[in-house]
């Protein structure tokens, strides 16, 4: 049995030592107790602190398609009608885009029109019904078309809006009024006044940003379009097309020019004729300090800027009445 030892007096007849620890006939310093305890308990410590489990983690593509025709068959000017299904395996809803492809670009952009539109994918399996339609006038083909399925929020796609529910809560109304109406997005501006909403995105610095846009017989159509880098309602760039001068400008707003900002780069006044009740398709790819602008795919505008690094996305209308419709971000990589 071991007993503690001091040579005090008053505790010598209790067998007790300050110094140590008495084993048998030996007694052990109290400094080298407390080295043996402390590295026991350090042993003890480093066998849970290295002692570590590697576990792999995926986490899955939550939506696959299942099913689709293998071959559709139609008429120049005939549309047709055709089932994709899906299957989500996740436990939540989700909004997902189908994109069409044609190997033949060149004919999807002039012959063909897809049905463009997001659906709301429940959990387990459902059909999503879509079409293609071919113009009137387009030459017989054969041709193979690739359906992508796409989260909204994923991947390339970052944002996308029809407005056919009319719910607008991804949009910022920051200045006049805007409301859905018949599935496009509507404001109404008078001469002295911008119409200004963006969509409910981070900042962003390089993407691709476009809409179709209408202007509507009712009103004089100064200026209408894509705002993009917006930080507030004095600072951001637009790029905008004017019935009323049948032209397309980039222009800058600043606190020095609020209302009809600054022109970086226009087209020539009466140069590219605007209709009314006619659907324009435009479209601004943002990279780093450079903008080009495309009207139908085609391209029209370029400008090199610094003076705003990033910003929010949106529409703007001055003394227009204008309809917006199919509204796309698509970040950059």
């Amino acid at each position: 049995m071991a007993q503690v030892i001091r040579t005090d007096d008053h505790y010598s007849s209790m067998g007790i030592d300050l110094r140590g620890i008495s084993i048998g006939k030996h007694v052990i310093p109290l400094w080298l107790v407390a080295v043996i305890l402390i590295s026991g308990i350090g042993g003890t410590l480093g066998y849970y602190v290295w002692r570590t489990l590697t576990i792999q983690v995926e986490v899955k593509e939550p939506i696959e398609i299942l099913q689709f025709p293998s071959s559709l068959s139609l008429y120049p000017g005939e549309t047709k009608e055709f089932n994709v299904t899906v299957m989500n395996s996740a436990s939540v809803n989700y909004t997902v885009l189908l994109i069409y492809i044609l190997d033949n670009s060149s004919y999807q952009e002039e012959f063909v029109t897809f049905k463009d539109d997001t659906f709301n994918v429940m959990s387990g399996q459902q059909n999503l019904t879509t079409w293609l339609a071919v113009a009137p006038e387009a030459p017989a083909v054969n041709s193979t078309l690739t359906v992508e399925l796409r989260r909204v929020g994923a991947g390339l796609l970052s944002f996308f809006d029809n407005f056919n529910t009319g719910n607008l809560e991804n949009w910022t109304v920051r200045q006049g009024t805007w409301s859905a109406f018949n599935g496009q997005y509507y404001t109404s501006t008078g001469l002295v006044e911008n119409g200004i909403s963006t969509a409910n995105l981070e900042n962003l610095t390089n993407y691709t940003v476009q809409t179709d846009i209408v202007f509507k017989d009712t009103g004089t159509g100064f200026r209408a379009g894509i705002i993009f880098r917006y930080v507030d309602y004095q600072n951001y760039y637009t790029f905008e097309l004017s019935h009323e001068y049948s032209c397309a400008v980039i222009g800058k707003y600043d606190p020095s020019a609020p209302d009809y900002g600054t022109n970086l780069a226009w087209l020539i006044q009466g140069s590219y004729p605007i209709q009314t009740n006619t659907d324009y398709l435009i479209k601004v790819v943002v990279q780093n300090n450079n903008f080009t602008c495309f009207i139908n795919g085609q391209q029209v505008l370029s400008i090199t800027d610094s003076s705003y690094l990033s910003g929010k996305v949106g529409l703007r209308a001055r003394n227009a009445d204008v309809l917006f419709d199919n509204f796309r971000v698509t970040p950059l990589s």
